[in-house]
């Protein structure tokens, strides 16, 4: 993949220079990072710079360090096997708006605390719209209501796999050409 300077559309060779402008995030040769190193509102995110005599700027990339980057675990990243373990109760809707009215809460009091929209949580009391676990999980915690149950699938069995999963003979019909059958 050839990386292009995001300004002036030239090829970029070796490290691009990082720099934010007004909140985008660009990746800019060396001769556009020179241009735009100075002016207000620009930062440079990834690479070195240096003034040399004549009030010229030099943005050189920086060297990194060869450091391994761990994946980032977010905070609300919700496991799949508890995705699919837990379920949320029929009558959702109903808990959660009598829990709310019980506590005295307005909608976009407690829109604001589990930080969605008011739009989303009328749309989640009318039924329409299925909180998803983490979402279920907070409004758990704010209103004191259980919303959460045990799945209660039961395994169906698929054929003479056993083994749980699905397989390719669980699903496919052999199906046979008369002609082939007869010779």
């Amino acid at each position: 993949m050839v990386l292009t300077c995001d300004i002036c559309g030239r090829e970029i060779n070796g490290e691009p220079i990082v720099v934010e402008i007004d909140g985008a995030v660009l990746n800019l040769c060396q001769r556009c990072a020179q241009r735009y190193a100075n002016v207000k509102g620009v930062r440079v995110l990834s690479g070195v710079i240096q003034q040399v005599q004549g009030g010229q700027t030099v943005v050189k990339p920086r060297q990194r360090a060869a450091t391994p980057v761990k994946p980032v675990k977010r905070r609300n990243e919700v496991n799949v096997s508890q995705a699919e373990r837990y379920e949320v109760i029929e009558n959702y809707g109903e808990v959660i708006r009598d829990a709310r009215s019980r506590l005295g809460m307005s909608r976009d009091v407690l829109a604001s605390m589990l930080g969605i929209k008011e739009s989303t949580l009328k749309n989640i009391e009318d039924g329409k719209l299925i909180p998803d676990l983490n979402l279920a999980r907070r409004i758990e915690k704010v209103l004191g209501v259980r919303l959460l149950v045990e799945s209660e699938e039961t395994e169906t069995e698929l054929g003479e796999s056993g083994g749980g999963e699905l397989t390719l003979g669980d699903v496919v019909e052999v199906r046979r050409n008369k002609d082939r059958e007869v010779k």
